[in-house]
């Protein structure tokens, strides 16, 4: 690449490209960035080989995730990274605070291959050869009872994209856990590749790396993601248009299910999926409730909310006043995530929700 990209928040850890991390790890460039931190090109000073470092943040949550993540590749090293698809991993080290695990070089994502084809879909003999490497490496890891738990283009990597055929590697285990590990109700995996038993808080395995296969495959084959919706209510409604709605049974087990569905005790089935006009007024009510509270805990007085503001308020054009609470109280607290990504009756966006600006548009 001609030009660098510099991520956003590399002044916070003061690394930049010329940067030495643990002494001998020369920043060359920067491949990536999320949470967590950012991905590095470093030249390697001692052994002169090129290498992807990434560079996590200093943060509890962020070290405890990689610490879990090393945990999981540490069970890893019995497999060979070649013949079952893996990205080599070279253990990892301080810089200063921060955690840097130490992975072989790859040449791009399959994204960044799509990209660079115009999304133009992939040869048979291009896509057979992929999705085989990429269901051995599902097949490692189930015999190991580990979820990858973020299956996607991004995290498919090209060896070397000029060579055919195209061998890949599977990258990114910092969602990955040991299946006994796993809860219900926990957010993994990216949204457009998000299986249904996730999205509706059912138990779940390493099944879900199968679905997102499978969503990879029809991306690969037609240039285009399947599903590719902004929540997970987005997604479900493509599911439920494309494939039909899960069975009772399935639903019944989902501890997220009723904020999707609506249970009727008549007919041959018991769930009806909301519709988007059902679905919007609940998450409108939301964004307006936490719209007037931010208003009222204004830190500015001169700017804070005032009473005949609050009365006047769209909050309650949306829902009036009612003279009992006991269908409130009975239903239990909603959550107020954008997106479902917790439980039903506990949520913990709330207090997230409240950094943002004061503005209904922004909620």
């Amino acid at each position: 690449h001609t030009h660098i990209h510099i991520p956003t928040h590399t002044h916070e850890l003061k690394i930049y490209k010329g940067s030495l991390l643990a002494e001998c790890h020369k920043v060359e460039s920067f491949l990536g960035e999320g949470g967590f931190g950012f991905v590095t090109k470093c030249h390697n000073l001692v052994t002169d080989e090129m290498e992807a470092i990434k560079v996590n943040k200093n943060l509890p949550s962020v070290f405890h995730q990689a610490r879990a993540e090393i945990a999981i590749l540490k069970r890893l090293q019995c497999l060979d990274p070649d013949t079952c698809n893996i990205v080599k991993w070279n253990g990892y080290f301080f810089d200063r605070d921060h955690i840097c695990l130490n992975f072989e070089l790859l040449d791009q994502s399959l994204y960044s291959y799509m990209v660079g084809r115009d999304f133009r879909g992939l040869s048979m003999a291009e896509l057979r050869p992929i999705l085989f490497q990429l269901a051995t490496t599902l097949s490692h890891l189930r015999s190991m009872d580990i979820v990858h738990a973020d299956l996607k283009p991004d995290n498919v990597m090209l060896v070397d994209s000029k060579k055919q055929p195209l061998k890949v590697k599977l990258i990114d285990f910092g969602l990955a856990r040991p299946v006994s590990a796993v809860e219900p109700g926990v957010c993994v995996q990216t949204t457009w590749y998000r299986a249904p038993e996730v999205m509706l808080h059912l138990p779940f395995d390493e099944a879900i790396d199968m679905w997102s296969l499978g969503l990879v495959a029809a991306e690969l084959a037609t240039g285009s993601p399947l599903y590719p919706g902004d929540t997970d209510y987005d997604v479900l409604r493509f599911i439920l248009e494309t494939q039909g709605q899960p069975a009772d049974d399935v639903l019944d087990r989902g501890m997220g299910t009723e904020y999707y569905f609506r249970e009727q005790r008549h007919g041959q089935q018991r769930w009806t999926f909301k519709s988007p006009e059902q679905f919007a007024d609940h998450q409108t009510e939301q964004r307006l409730l936490v719209d007037l509270i931010k208003r009222m805990l204004e830190l500015d007085p001169e700017q804070r909310i005032k009473p005949l503001e609050v009365l006047q308020h769209p909050f309650f054009a949306q829902s009036p006043p009612q003279s009992s609470t006991a269908a409130s109280q009975q239903e239990g607290p909603e959550p107020f995530c954008e997106e479902f990504a917790c439980s039903p009756r506990v949520c913990v966006g709330f207090l997230r929700v409240l950094r943002f600006p004061p503005t209904i548009k922004n909620t």
